[in-house]
């Protein structure tokens, strides 16, 4: 066979491979529909607010202006943003704070601490720096009326696990380290990015087993939290779509700065919100409380348990497409349900989460949740 024809033949087998790579990704833009966010009834209570936690401006590494940020939240329907520049604490950040073009804008600060990264929330301003122990600078903020995320804690900056501290949550998923874990992988989505960002975003997820594992092991000591993380550098309007907090509220979010800071947070404090990957679908309308007859105990909840009068643990889901609920108690799976109200009466104590599948096709992977509440939490009775 003469050299010519094999190139030829290099050549038309290069083309059929190329054809049949773009009659794929073609296929898989047409079917997948980047979701619209819903109209969010504004009824209640509970009322729900959305917003983007874990965002860096020019302030430290990011590359917009909070301003700027703010303008591309207004335009993604977010009622709400948290800025979190590195800096111990990042003044600049904080002082930006307000009301941008009808988003809250709040602001913490990222601490490089002795152990990783640790994100401050809602602390008045220290007279000089935090710590740079984790576990000094977890009290620090705490004593200023504040509360500790740990950041990414088994990634990028790996958060090394000590003693008792005095930390609010964990960060269970964050954008950033997707990207930069699982970029090889999405590899052939990659020009998604320039049609449908929502395909390629979702394509680089992957299940936080890790996290989920760790999340679930200290929720069992005391009270934890976990957080879907932007971690935003750049590609904020991307981003701004993929993980996001959905926050109730027992009123309406304010209008008044200072009282909507404190609505947000002390909903934050409390575990009162839930995490959705909006990318994969509107996520907002979801809700999980415990409830004992009259008595009703918002996802968040310390609740003591009664073998006697048993609470029930009650789901819905008002969505118009199918999805399955996992009743996760202390990391095990103890009942799914494709209704749209589900309800579980537990049998025993424990840390009981929720996870929202979705059912029928998705470009998000069948084991990642498209939802994870906060857990309600049934303690024994204290004797």
């Amino acid at each position: 066979m003469s050299q010519s024809v094999k190139k030829k033949r290099i050549i038309r087998a290069v083309l059929i491979l190329l054809a049949l790579y773009f009659i794929w990704l073609s296929s898989l833009l047409l079917l997948y529909k980047e979701p619209r966010a819903r109209d969010r009834e504004r009824g209640g209570p509970p009322y729900e607010i959305q917003g983007v936690y874990h965002i860096h401006t020019k302030f430290s590494d990011g590359r917009r202006t909070p301003d700027e940020i703010a303008r591309i939240a207004s335009l993604k329907s977010l009622d709400f943003i948290i800025l979190t520049d590195h800096g111990s604490p990042n003044l600049a950040s904080l002082a930006s704070q307000g009301w941008k073009d009808k988003v809250l804008v709040l602001a913490g600060s990222e601490i490089s601490s002795s152990r990783g990264h640790l994100v401050a929330l809602d602390f008045s301003l220290p007279s000089g720096s935090f710590s740079q122990n984790a576990e000094q600078a977890s009290r620090d903020v705490k004593s200023l009326g504040g509360f500790s995320i740990i950041a990414h804690p088994f990634s990028k900056t790996r958060w090394s696990w000590g003693g008792p501290a005095e930390y609010s949550g964990l960060e269970i998923m964050d954008s950033d380290t997707m990207v930069k874990k699982n970029f090889l992988i999405a590899l052939p989505y990659l020009p998604a990015l320039l049609v449908k960002p929502g395909l390629y975003m979702l394509k680089i997820l992957d299940r936080p087993v890790e996290t989920l594992r760790k999340w679930d092991e200290l929720s069992r000591q005391s009270p934890w939290y976990g957080y879907f993380s932007a971690d935003a550098h750049l590609l904020y309007s991307v981003l701004f779509s993929c993980f996001r907090l959905h926050v109730l509220l027992p009123e309406p979010l304010s209008q008044d700065f200072e009282t909507a800071k404190s609505q947000v947070f002390s909903a934050l404090r409390k575990g009162r919100f839930y995490n959705g990957i909006d990318y994969a679908r509107s996520a907002g309308g979801f809700l999980y409380w415990a409830e004992n007859g009259e008595a009703k105990y918002p996802m968040g909840s310390a609740v003591t348990f009664d073998r006697v009068a048993p609470l029930s643990l009650r789901v819905r889901t008002p969505f118009s497409f199918e999805v399955e609920t996992r009743f996760i108690r202390d990391g095990e799976t103890v009942l799914s349900s494709k209704e749209k109200d589900a309800w579980l009466t537990p049998r025993q104590p424990g840390v009981y989460r929720v996870e929202i599948y979705l059912e029928g096709w998705s470009p998000l992977a069948r084991n990642i949740p498209w939802i994870i509440s906060n857990p309600i939490f049934l303690k024994e009775a204290e004797r």
